[in-house]
C-alpha cells in the first residue's frame, strides 16, 4: 500500500521540476523585455562651460601651440622622435705601413713597419714607437740600481718600497745595490742603454676599416668600409669634400655623413688633429682615440657614411704620455748557458681603435608614443587657464560659481534614514512582545 502510494508522488516530482523551470525562463524573459537598450549602450561625454574671457582663452591657445610646436619641431624634426633607435658596437681593422730611421753611435738603422708597430696585432688598437730604448746583454745578478739614488746604506733599507730578499741594503757609486736584471736600465746611462730616436715616425701612415651592425632593427644589413679596395688620404685635409669640425682643444671631427671620409692618417696628421705634434710627444709619447661615428637609418637603401673623431685622452697634468716595457730572452750558447735577456723600454704613441654608433629605423609605435606624449601635455593648457580663472584674475568668484557646484549633504540624508529605520524596527519588536503576550494570556 505504501508503495503505491509512492508511485504518484514520484510521477509528480517531474511536472513540479518543469513547473518551476518554465516559471524561472517566463521570468528572465520579462526581465530581458523590460530593459532599457538606449540605457545600457547609452553614451557619456563631459559637460564644458564656455568663459568668455579673452584673456583665458589667449593664455590657453598659447600654451597649446608651444606644445604643438615642441612636439613637431624639437621631439619630431630635431630629436627624430620618429624612429627607434639602437646603439651599436662595431669592429675595427687597422692597418700600418712605412719606415723610419734612428742614428745610435754615428750608425743608422732602418725601422719599418715591423719593427716600430709592437705589438703588431691588437684588438682595436696599436702603438707607433717614437723612441726605443735596448739594454741588451742582461743577466741575473746583483748590480746598482739608477732609479733608486743614495747616499750612504739608510738611504737605501729606509726607502718604503725596501726589501731584503731584493735590496742588498748597499749604497754602490750613490746607488742601491740590488739583485736584478743587470746591467739595469737607465735612460741615462749610453754604456749600458742604446737610445733610439726614431727620425720621422710621424710619417707613418695608418689605414682605419671599421664596420657595425644594428641586429635588433636590422639583422641583415652591415655598414663597412672594410671592403674599400684602396685607402683614402686624408692628405693635411686639402681632399675634396673634406669637412673637419673641431670639437675641443683637443679634438676633432672629419667629415659630415653626407660623404666617405678619409680613412688614412699619417701619425703626424692624427697628433695635429688632436691638438699637439710629434715634437711635443715623441720623448714622452701619448695616448689618442680614433672614433668611426655612425649614424645611419637602417630602412634607408642608400649608403651610410661615417665620421672620423680623433681626441688625446693623456691630458693629466700630473701623468701623460705613454711608455711600457718588453723583453727577448735567450740563451748565449748552449741550453745550459746563463738566460739572457734583450730589454726594450718604448715610448709612442698609442691608438685606441673604435666603431660606434646609433642605428635608426622609421617606427609606428615611436610615432604614437610621441603624439600620445603631445596630447597629454595638452592638458597643461587646461591646467594654467583653469588656475588662472579660479586663484588670480579679479572675477574669480563668479567663475567659481559656474566652474563648481555644491551638491547637498548626503551623509545627513543617510543618517536620517538610518535613524528612520531605527524606529521603524522598534516598533516591530514592541508590536512582536505585544502580540506574544496576548496569545499567551
Amino acid at each position: 500500500g505504501s508503495a503505491q502510494r509512492l508511485a504518484p508522488a514520484a510521477r509528480a516530482a517531474p511536472g513540479r521540476r518543469q513547473q518551476r523551470g518554465g516559471a524561472m525562463f517566463s521570468s528572465l524573459r520579462r526581465q530581458l523585455t523590460t530593459l532599457d537598450l538606449d540605457e545600457i549602450f547609452s553614451y557619456q561625454t563631459t559637460k564644458e562651460v564656455r568663459m568668455l574671457d579673452r584673456r583665458l582663452g589667449l593664455l590657453c591657445w598659447l600654451i597649446r601651440v608651444i606644445v604643438a610646436a615642441y612636439v613637431i619641431g624639437y621631439v619630431f624634426i630635431y630629436c627624430e622622435g620618429y624612429t627607434a633607435t639602437e646603439k651599436g658596437v662595431g669592429h675595427v681593422i687597422s692597418q700600418i705601413s712605412g719606415a723610419t730611421y734612428s742614428t745610435y753611435s754615428g750608425s743608422p738603422r732602418t725601422w719599418d713597419a715591423v719593427d716600430a708597430v709592437q705589438p703588431a696585432l691588437e684588438n682595436g688598437a696599436a702603438f707607433v714607437s717614437t723612441q726605443v730604448y735596448l739594454t741588451p746583454g742582461q743577466t741575473t745578478g746583483t748590480c746598482p740600481s739608477p732609479s733608486k739614488q743614495c747616499t750612504d746604506n739608510s738611504d737605501c733599507t729606509g726607502r718604503s718600497d725596501y726589501n731584503e730578499h731584493i735590496s742588498t741594503g748597499q749604497c754602490t757609486n750613490s746607488m742601491c745595490s740590488e739583485n736584478q736584471w743587470c746591467p739595469a736600465f737607465s735612460d741615462a746611462s749610453v754604456s749600458t742603454t742604446q737610445n733610439h730616436q726614431l727620425q720621422g715616425a710621424d710619417t707613418l701612415s695608418l689605414w682605419v676599416k671599421a664596420s657595425i651592425a644594428f641586429p635588433s632593427l636590422d639583422a641583415s644589413r652591415i655598414f663597412s668600409t672594410i671592403d674599400e679596395e684602396k685607402p683614402g688620404a686624408y692628405s693635411g685635409g686639402t681632399g675634396a669634400g673634406i669637412t673637419n669640425v673641431v670639437t675641443g682643444p683637443s679634438s676633432t671631427t672629419i667629415g659630415d655623413g653626407s660623404s666617405m671620409p678619409p680613412d688614412q692618417f699619417t701619425v703626424g696628421e692624427l697628433l695635429e688633429l688632436a691638438g699637439t705634434s710629434y715634437d711635443t710627444v715623441k720623448s714622452t709619447g701619448c695616448v689618442l682615440a680614433v672614433s668611426t661615428l655612425w649614424d645611419c637609418f637602417v630602412d634607408n637603401t642608400q649608403p651610410c657614411y661615417p665620421t672620423i673623431n680623433v681626441q688625446r685622452l693623456d691630458l693629466s697634468t700630473r701623468r701623460n704620455g705613454f711608455s711600457y716595457e718588453y723583453a727577448h730572452y735567450y740563451r748565449t750558447t748552449s741550453a745550459t748557458s746563463t738566460l739572457t735577456r734583450d730589454l726594450y723600454t718604448v715610448k709612442g704613441v698609442r691608438l685606441l681603435l673604435s666603431s660606434r654608433g646609433v642605428g635608426k629605423k622609421v617606427s609606428l609605435s615611436a610615432i604614437m608614443l610621441q603624439i600620445s606624449s603631445g596630447i597629454a601635455l595638452l592638458w597643461l593648457a587646461n591646467f594654467a587657464a583653469d588656475f588662472l580663472m579660479l586663484h588670480v584674475l579679479p572675477e574669480r568668484k563668479h567663475y567659481r560659481t559656474y566652474k563648481q557646484e555644491r551638491t547637498p549633504d548626503f551623509s545627513d540624508l543617510r543618517n536620517k534614514i538610518a535613524e528612520v529605520e531605527g524606529e521603524k524596527k522598534k516598533l516591530r519588536e514592541r508590536k512582536n512582545r505585544f502580540a506574544n503576550k496576548y496569545f499567551e494570556s
